[in-house]
């Protein structure tokens, strides 16, 4: 979590203070708590940070207004302390002349804390972050330069770190250092280098990057980047890399559209995303499909919504013939398996490739028992990229909104076209039942389109519920994804208590709760478990519930029994029903949306929430 980013520059005209308030700015999805910025000015460090948002601290032109040849800044999500001034980042050591930013955590930090203390460092904060800069000033107090010094300190600290660090007596150079935390460098050579926790704080800047890999310390100078092995000390000779996208993500416009919220926007690009997935290089399809084929045991991990549509996935691709697959929390991965099979593969799903429960399982996989990683990833460059063996790059391209919705769609259609590749190479279906289901999902583009357009009756649905405290979830099937991802998205920005269960297990706990006008929220497409799901419905419906069903546009069962439907436009055939989960949790992800808007919320900065969690 965390936005960090900094600069150092000889251009004379760039306005130092507030590109990197921009930068920060355009980083504020990975966490909104509090903002500072430290900048070297004439052979000292002036240090600025406050408790909330960056837009409102900078009212005033409050970080713009400030000198300085270069330096950093961040923006929070609070881990160890509370988000108030003290806890905001940058942390400085005893001189003052030290400033650093830090993405991550430190595990050792109290043992680190009470040493330094002994030895007379004063502590003002409550983080785990502050040990850093005291480290750094210890070892430069021995003789050791800069860059020693902070190799020195990191090597005393478990945990993950990405950092940033300045000394005010040295003018002409910053040092970064990254350990299973993002930090991404951009240059324009000979004249400017930045360095970020994520792309989108530069990308308007430049578009040449530098991914600094885990333990490497890098020394950035106007336009330059020398990189070194921090076990050995090392130079590393690098490559750098062209930015495939734009900033045209980052803005709140769509075809000439304005929006209020990312979210509604990116909302809006889930049709286009889905007909490019559809579109996954062949190459990188079959030798992702032939991995999974030829491995003796499959496990799949993800978090959050990226589970969900792990969930999803794994139900595809056995359903079209593929190999049993266990799916696994990540964050419970370790502990799940302590013992892996040999000639495992293991599927990873994230937006970001930087998940830190997410690396944890894929590293332990890999390192530990030789397992083959074939990740399903939206961010070209990611760490977990680069510990895949077989790769498939996610559509969705850059999400500013916190609450994921186009990552999760374009993971599903992913998934669903490497289940399809599986049952074709297996010869469960013919070239063209293939052909056909590709079709299917292209139109499933077209029925989301159409949803869109009348995406008015979705929000009178959600209007029904908005004062709702608790809403249930029910599905069978593929659709418990769908179930589980509206209720996450109900959870995460309108803060409404959601539950979702699998239907049949609704009658063993959950249905004590029912009483009257309890929301209870139905995916019910006419799929092999439709006759089942009626029951279900009925016994809600007996006890007062007040059902609302999300359905096909042709359903007539369900929507006899429903207080309520949503009805999602797809075709009667075998294809359109068994890929129609996408457009079905597409129609519950706006509804929350919608929720959210109408209470005055902000779906795209929701509390407490970031967008990548590189903390376990």
């Amino acid at each position: 979590m965390c936005g960090i980013f900094g600069l150092i520059t000889n251009e004379q005209n760039l306005p130092v203070a507030q590109t990197i308030r921009e930068g920060l700015e355009r980083l504020e999805y990975r966490g909104y708590d509090s903002a500072g910025i430290a900048l070297v000015h004439n052979g000292s460090i002036e240090l600025r940070k406050k408790a909330g948002r960056i837009i409102d601290i900078n009212k005033d032109g409050w970080f713009d207004s400030m000198q300085g040849e270069f330096g950093f800044g961040h923006t929070r999500w609070a881990t160890h302390g509370k988000p108030v001034y003290n806890n905001a980042h940058p942390h400085v050591d005893c001189t003052g002349k030290i400033a650093l930013v830090h993405n991550g955590i430190i595990e050792n930090y109290q043992d680190l804390r009470k040493e330094l203390s002994l030895r007379g460092h004063k502590f003002s904060s409550d983080t785990d972050t502050e040990v850093f800069p005291h480290l750094i000033e210890e070892f430069m107090g021995k003789g050791f330069d800069l860059k020693d010094s902070v190799i020195s300190a990191v090597k005393m600290c478990k945990g993950a770190y990405g950092i940033v660090v300045c000394h005010a007596d040295n003018p002409d150079y910053m040092v970064v250092a990254r350990k299973e935390s993002p930090l991404v460098i951009g240059i324009i050579p000979g004249k400017t280098t930045f360095c970020a926790s994520d792309i989108p704080a530069f990308l308007p800047l430049t578009r040449e990057a530098i991914v600094l890999d885990d333990n490497e310390v890098a020394i950035l100078r106007p336009g330059k980047v020398e990189i070194y092995k921090i076990d050995s000390g090392e130079p590393k000779t690098f490559n750098q890399f062209q930015v495939n996208y734009t900033m045209d993500a980052a803005q709140k416009v769509l075809d000439g559209k304005n929006y209020k919220w990312f979210m509604h926007k990116e909302l809006h690009e889930v049709p286009r995303k889905i007909r490019d997935q559809v579109g996954v290089p062949q190459a990188d399809l079959d030798s992702f499909a032939k991995t999974i084929m030829d491995a003796d045991h499959v496990f799949i991990t993800a978090a959050g919504t990226a589970y969900y549509a792990a969930l999803a996935g794994k139900y595809q691709i056995t359903q079209f013939g593929g190999p049993y697959i266990q799916a696994i929390l990540c964050s419970e991965f370790v502990d799940a398996l302590p013992e892996m099979p040999p000639n495992s593969v293991v599927i990873a799903v994230s937006q970001s490739g930087e998940t830190a429960d997410t690396m944890e399982a894929i590293r332990y996989a890999k390192e530990k028992f030789g397992a083959k990683i074939c990740s399903v990833v939206n961010v070209v460059g990611s760490s977990l990229t680069r510990y895949s063996d077989e790769v498939i790059i996610t559509t969705a391209g850059l999400e500013i909104a916190v609450a994921s919705q186009k990552a999760y769609c374009t993971q599903i259609t992913a998934l669903t076209m490497v289940a399809l590749r599986i049952a074709e190479l297996r010869g469960r279906l013919t070239e063209n039942q293939v052909a056909n289901y590709h079709q299917a999902l292209l139109d499933s583009a077209d029925s989301i389109e159409q949803m869109i357009i009348e995406e008015g009756k979705i929000k009178e649905i959600g209007l029904k519920i908005i004062q709702s405290e608790n809403i249930y979830f029910l599905a069978r099937g593929l659709s418990q994804s769908a179930a589980m991802e509206g209720a996450l998205k109900l959870k995460e920005i309108a803060y409404i208590h959601t539950e979702a269960y699998a239907a049949g297990e609704s009658k063993h706990g959950p249905i004590a709760l029912i009483e009257d006008g309890f929301p209870v929220i139905f995916v019910a497409p006419p799929d092999q478990t439709y006759d089942r799901l009626i029951g279900n419905i009925m016994e809600m419906k007996s006890r007062g519930g007040l059902i609302i069903s999300v359905v096909a546009s042709f359903d007539e069962r369900v929507t006899e029994i429903s207080d309520y439907t949503i009805r999602v436009p797809i075709a009667n055939t075998i294809e359109a029903i068994e890929t129609s989960i996408v457009p079905f949790a597409f129609a519950l992800q706006t509804m929350a949306y919608f929720i959210a808007n109408e209470k005055g919320l902000d779906p795209d900065k929701p509390r407490n929430l970031a967008k990548s969690v590189t903390v376990k």
